[in-house]
């Protein structure tokens, strides 16, 4: 069973989260914003939020799968596909096994396992460090947080500092308030879970059904946001030279949780990729 939700009439967008994510990370800030003119369903990948976890199919072409399983199902037949992270390799997967359901595609800092190797899940001497810089500020953690939510909380410290804030993002990374501690919420509990009783630690990294052949496949317009401290470049580029219709974009001093962290610079560039496509250029004028 794949949870999801709706809100908003027009045309249809999908949303598409990463590893560790849920619904929730589009569902406050972005998709209200998307609402106002399109049709968005959200949705928790296998294993993840609500959904239910099986003991296989987490490769991203088989959450793909369920991405056009949940189209069809909701008689979606044109959808603009959206997903961060290792949802930007579902997002291509759905694209390749269902071409005639999607009109476009936006990339948000995607991980393509095919273009660059994953970064290690877990990492002792990273967890000390960010461990440290959570005890300054007086937030202790229960246990080893795993290295997708360490990742998260790093660049939400990094926003701090920088002045940004995170708008209390740090509930979604996976801690909650207790007793003057912090404890795992249902997300951290699940990930480990996940990790423990399934293959996907494994099947996230595997590329089977999504190598550069079919990936070239990929014919509709392709924009690749990307933050410009982003950790996959690499996919990014590798990405341009598949794709020659696939446009580049820059979300300047952002890092890879720049939706969540900094969503009204995503809904910039996602407005200034419309304008684009349009032909109209940022200051209202023709382009050739």
């Amino acid at each position: 069973m794949i949870h999801y939700q709706q809100t908003g009439q027009g045309p249809d967008i999908v949303l598409v989260h990463g590893l560790f994510c849920n619904i929730a990370f589009w569902w406050f800030r972005v998709a209200p914003k998307l609402a106002e003119t399109h049709r968005v369903t959200a949705l928790d990948l296998r294993g993840h939020g609500f959904s239910a976890m099986s003991g296989e199919g987490y490769r991203a072409t088989d959450l793909g799968a369920d991405v056009v399983a949940l189209m069809q199902h909701l008689d979606i037949k044109d959808a603009h596909l959206i997903g961060h992270s290792f949802g930007g390799a579902v997002a291509l997967a759905a694209a390749v096994q269902a071409p005639d359901l999607v009109t476009r595609l936006t990339l948000a800092d995607a991980w393509v396992p095919a273009l660059q190797a994953m970064p290690p899940l877990n990492d002792g001497a990273a967890w000390q460090r960010l461990r440290a810089r959570l005890s300054a500020r007086g937030i202790e953690v229960e246990g080893e947080m795993p290295r997708v939510a360490q990742a998260f909380f790093e660049e939400m410290l990094d926003a701090e500092d920088d002045g940004a804030g995170a708008g209390g993002a740090g509930a979604f990374a996976g801690i909650q308030a207790g007793n003057g501690r912090q404890r795992p919420t249902r997300a951290m509990r699940r990930w480990r879970e996940l990790m423990e009783r399934t293959p996907a630690n494994r099947q996230f990294r595997d590329p089977g059904g999504l190598g550069p052949l079919e990936l070239a496949r990929v014919s509709r317009p392709v924009d690749l946001v990307y933050g410009g401290r982003s950790r996959y470049l690499k996919s990014r580029d590798g990405l341009m030279r598949l794709l020659p219709q696939a446009r580049r974009i820059e979300v300047p001093n952002a890092g890879h949780y720049f939706p969540l962290l900094r969503p009204d610079a995503f809904l910039g560039a996602l407005g200034r990729a419309s304008s684009e496509q349009m032909g109209v250029a940022q200051d209202g004028t023709e382009q050739p």
